[in-house]
């Protein structure tokens, strides 16, 4: 009889060909909990409901490292499925706040969701390196209300670097109402709990075209493009099926993989020249934009594990071969 396991994740074409069927793991049947990835993440820190989860890298390290979370019990695989261009995509400024470009950061004031979420993370890599400005050279508000913010239950909803200001927004809908009034510069929401209204005064500063460059200046300078979510198990799972990670690992390779193929084979229905648009994307980010594996995700990891330091939220490189297992 196949074991029942409860699998919470956001909706991702990389993994429909694993929920759909056309990819399975073996002695395994999976329960299906599909959810936006902030109330997914809250839910699994406050009740560790999920055997199997997609999980923010960042909040992964802090819980992996900090006393008092050993009692989740967690593991992650080197599967990482997930990019945070939604959330870039969904940058607003003030037309009054003189920001025209990502150069233009410096001395903002600039509200995230979650300050310690990774595409936040990411932000401060990308604006660092490509722009030399620093966390401190910006006024960070946290836009989930402190019921629903991360950071509160990981504490580090506060300044945690020397010269660091971290603001809180305590009300749903605060944060917009600061992009409104002009009291704050930028902006990013997450379509949920930080709403944010484009207006006559607030204008998407985070459009595609100016995403894809920026992103694809990182991947110039270092290699690596943004990726903001991992795949974790309880580690008690694998006491009982010692080969479940790599056959889950097998799988979650197998299922991005047909969901190449079925991209590859739809894109004619609305791409004139497909072959050219498949061809500028590698050209841009290589072959596969999505690999797995520890090795070829090491120096991501280790850009995201930099950053929490220079902001205070670990003090400590982290032991990346003991949080995700080598396969």
């Amino acid at each position: 009889m196949a074991t029942k396991l409860k699998f919470g994740h956001s909706p991702n074409p990389r993994l429909q060909p694993l929920v759909d069927g056309a990819v399975k793991v073996e002695g395994v049947e999976f329960e299906w909990d599909f959810s936006s990835p902030g109330p997914l993440f809250h839910k699994q820190l406050v009740e560790n409901y999920y055997d199997v989860f997609e999980f923010s890298i960042s909040d992964y390290l802090i819980v992996s490292s900090r006393p008092g979370w050993d009692h989740l019990g967690w593991v992650a695989l080197p599967v990482f499925m997930s990019k945070p261009l939604g959330l870039l995509v969904r940058l607003y400024a003030n037309e009054s706040s003189g920001v025209r470009s990502f150069a233009d950061f410096k001395g903002k004031r600039f509200g995230v969701p979650d300050y310690g979420m990774t595409a936040a993370v990411w932000l401060r890599i990308m604006l660092r390196v490509l722009h030399g400005i620093q966390a401190q050279d910006i006024t960070w508000y946290n836009g989930r209300p402190a019921d629903q913010r991360h950071g509160r239950l990981l504490d580090i909803d506060h300044a945690l670097a020397p010269g660091l200001e971290l603001i809180n927004c305590e009300r749903e809908g605060e944060l917009n109402e600061l992009m409104q009034a002009g009291k704050m510069d930028i902006g990013m929401a997450d379509g949920i709990s930080v709403p944010i209204q484009p207006t006559s005064n607030v204008q998407l500063f985070g459009t595609p075209r100016r995403v894809r460059d920026f992103v694809a200046e990182i991947y110039k300078a270092r290699k690596v493009t943004p990726v903001n979510h991992t795949l974790a198990i309880k580690r008690k799972l694998l006491d009982g099926d010692p080969s479940f990670a790599q056959r889950l690992y097998a799988a979650c390779q197998a299922s991005k993989e047909e969901a190449y193929k079925r991209a590859e084979a739809g894109a004619a229905g609305y791409l004139l020249f497909p072959e050219e648009a498949f061809q500028d994307q590698a050209a841009l980010f290589g072959e596969d934009p999505f690999p797995f594996g520890l090795e070829a995700n090491r120096a991501t990891l280790e850009h995201i594990a930099e950053q929490q330091r220079l902001d205070g939220i670990s003090a400590e490189a982290p032991d990346l071969k003991r949080l995700w297992l080598d396969l």
